[in-house]
C-alpha cells in the first residue's frame, strides 16, 4: 500500500484547540498496529463506510505480529451461554471465590456474542474451510466446564493452517480493500480536541513527524508490552522472563492510551509457558516435549510433574516455588534432559508457529545437531558429567532417570502419570539438557475497554472516539483455553470496528 502523505489543511479556527497546524493526511478511522486485531478492526470500518488508515512501526518487509508467531486456532463457542459459562470462571481474579469477577457481565456478554460469530465471519469474508483443532486444551483447569470449539483455517494444501495462515488471509482482505498501510510509521502518541475527544494520531515517517487526522475515531490495536522489559519488572511478578511473542509490541500504545487518561486493567496477567531463551536470539521458543526419552527436572535434579502435564497455558505456574530457607528458586530454569535417541528424533522446539515456525525467524535443525553446536544444547558423555555441567545433584539426576527408565521399560504409566507410550528409557548416550525459563507469549494488560470497545478513563468514562481490541488492555484475567487470544482479536477487532466507523465526524 503506498504511504505517500497528502496535506490536509487545518483551518485557522481549529488553532485554539491546540491542533496541529497541519494534518498531513486523514482517514475517518485510524488504526494504530497490524496484527489481527488491526487487520479484524481495519476490515470491520471499512465495510461500515468508513475510509481507514493503518499505522504500523515496522516494515512490511520482515514485518510480524503476535497472529503470525501464534497457532493460528481461533474459539468458537457452540452458544453464548457456553461462552458466558468460561468466562464467568476464567474472568475472576481468584477463581476460587466467584464475588472476585473482574469483568462487567455487558463485556462478557459482547464477547461471547462475537466470539460465537467468529467462524461464520471469516467465511463470509471468504474463508473456504476449517480444521478442528485435535486437543483445544486446558479442560482440566476449569473443573466442570467443556472445552470450547477451536479451528484452524485451512491452509494451501487444505491441512490445519498456523498463524501466518491466518494473518495471510486477513491481510489479503484489507488489501482487496484498498485499505491504505502507513509501514515503517510508529505512533508516538493520540491528538486531542478541547472537548477531549481523540482526534488524530501523532507518528514519525521518514525521520519526520506527522498528523494524522481521525475524522471518527482512532482504534489502538499495537499489542501489549511483551517487548519491554522496564514495563515487564513493573507489572508482572515473574522474572527473569523468556519472551516468545512478537519483540516489537514494546507497550507503545499502552503508553498513549494513559497519556489521555486511561484506567489500565489486567496488568499482572499474562499467557506463558515454558520457554528455551539463548542470549544471542532475540525471541524464545516453545518447547516441544511430545513423546520420547526426555525427562524435565528442577535445579536439584529431581522431576517434579509429569511432563505431558507441563504443557500448556498454566504451566509457567509450576515453577513459582520460592524456597524460603535457602533463598532460591528451585524451578528457575527447569532442565529439559534428554538421550541421543530424543536428539534424533526431530527438534525439540515446535515449528509450525513461534519463533522456529514458517515466520522465518529461525531454522530450527531437524536432529537439533546445529543447536547443539551452538553451544545452545548442552552434551555429555554421562547422566554425572551432565549433571555437573547443570550444577544439580548428580545422584538425584540418576535416581530420577533409573526410576523413569523402569517405568518405561515396564510399559506402566509413570507414577506422576505420564502416560506409557509417551515414555522410552533415557539409556543412549551422549546426554543433553537445554533449561526452560518461564515464558511469556503476551501480556494481557493494557486501557480497561467498556462491551463497545470505547477505552474508559480513570473517571469510568469512556475516552470519546478511541478504541481498542487484542491484546492491548485484553479482557482476559486468566487464560480460558487454546485460540482465546485470537478469538477476541476477532471479536473485539469487529465490535471496534463497527463502533468507531458509527462515530459522527466531529467538528470544532
Amino acid at each position: 500500500m503506498s504511504s505517500q502523505l497528502s496535506d490536509v489543511n487545518t483551518s485557522s479556527a481549529d488553532l485554539h484547540l491546540g491542533l496541529p497546524l497541519r494534518w498531513d493526511t486523514a482517514a475517518d478511522v485510524v488504526v494504530v498496529g497490524y496484527g489481527g486485531a488491526g487487520a479484524v478492526a481495519a476490515v470491520t470500518a471499512h465495510d461500515r463506510g468508513a475510509e481507514v488508515l493503518v499505522l504500523e512501526k515496522q516494515a512490511e518487509t520482515g514485518h510480524t505480529s503476535n497472529t503470525q508467531m501464534s497457532m493460528g486456532v481461533f474459539l468458537c463457542p457452540d452458544s453464548v451461554a457456553d461462552a458466558i459459562a468460561v468466562m464467568q470462571v476464567a474472568g475472576r481474579v481468584n477463581i476460587e471465590r466467584p464475588e472476585s469477577q473482574d469483568i462487567s457481565e455487558d463485556v462478557i456478554a459482547a464477547w461471547a456474542q462475537y466470539a460465537v460469530c467468529n467462524r461464520g465471519w471469516l467465511s463470509k469474508m471468504g474463508a473456504s474451510g476449517f480444521v478442528p483443532m485435535a486437543d483445544p486444551g486446558r479442560k482440566a483447569d476449569w473443573p466442570g466446564l467443556a472445552a470450547m470449539k477451536v479451528y484452524h483455517l485451512l491452509d494451501a494444501e487444505g491441512g490445519p493452517g498456523y498463524g501466518l495462515d491466518l494473518f495471510r488471509f486477513l491481510d489479503g482482505a484489507v488489501r482487496a480493500r484498498g485499505i491504505a498501510i502507513h509501514y515503517e510509521s510508529p505512533a508516538g502518541g493520540l491528538v486531542e480536541n478541547a472537548r477531549k475527544e481523540v482526534v488524530g494520531v501523532r507518528a514519525q515517517q521518514g525521520g519526520r513527524p506527522i498528523a494524522v487526522q481521525a475524522r471518527r475515531a482512532v482504534i489502538l490495536t499495537a499489542g501489549g508490552f511483551e517487548g519491554d522489559p522496564v514495563a515487564q519488572r513493573t507489572y508482572l511478578s515473574i522474572a527473569p522472563l523468556a519472551v516468545g511473542g512478537n519483540p516489537g509490541n514494546t507497550g507503545d500504545a499502552l503508553r498513549m492510551a494513559q497519556e489521555v487518561g486511561a484506567d489500565l486493567w489486567h496488568m499482572a496477567a499474562m499467557n506463558g509457558s515454558l520457554k528455551m531463551k539463548f542470549p544471542d536470539f532475540p525471541a524464545a521458543f516453545e518447547e516441544n516435549f511430545a513423546s520420547g526419552s526426555f525427562i524435565a527436572v528442577d535445579r536439584t535434579g529431581q522431576r517434579f510433574k509429569a511432563e505431558n502435564l507441563l504443557i500448556g497455558y498454566s504451566e509457567v505456574w509450576n515453577t513459582l516455588i520460592h524456597d524460603t530457607t535457602r533463598y532460591t528458586w528451585p524451578r528457575i530454569p527447569v532442565h529439559y534432559v534428554f538421550d541421543e535417541k530424543r536428539r534424533r528424533a526431530g527438534p525439540i522446539v515446535f515449528t509450525k508457529f513461534g519463533a522456529a515456525g514458517p515466520l522465518g525467524m529461525y531454522r530450527w535443525s531437524a536432529d537439533n545437531s546445529a543447536e547443539v553446536a551452538r553451544g545452545w544444547i548442552a552434551e555429555a558423555h554421562s547422566l554425572a558429567a551432565l549433571g555437573q555441567r547443570l550444577g544439580v545433584n548428580i545422584a538425584a539426576l540418576e535416581d530420577e532417570v533409573a526410576r523413569f527408565n523402569d517405568a518405561a521399560r515396564s510399559g506402566r504409566d509413570d507414577p506422576m502419570g505420564r502416560p506409557s507410550a509417551s515414555m522410552e528409557a533415557i539409556d543412549t548416550p551422549p546426554y543433553f539438557a537445554v533449561p526452560l525459563w518461564p515464558g511469556l507469549n503476551n501480556t494481557f494488560g493494557g486501557p480497561r475497554r467498556n462491551a463497545r470497545a470505547q477505552v474508559m478513563h480513570v473517571t469510568s468514562k469512556p475516552i470519546r472516539r478511541l478504541y481498542s481490541a487484542g491484546e492491548l488492555g485484553s479482557i482476559f484475567v486468566n487464560y480460558p483455553q487454546s485460540g482465546a487470544n485470537l478469538s477476541e482479536c476477532i471479536a473485539f477487532g469487529r465490535i471496534a470496528g463497527e463502533n468507531a466507523a458509527a462515530e459522527a465526524p466531529w467538528t470544532t
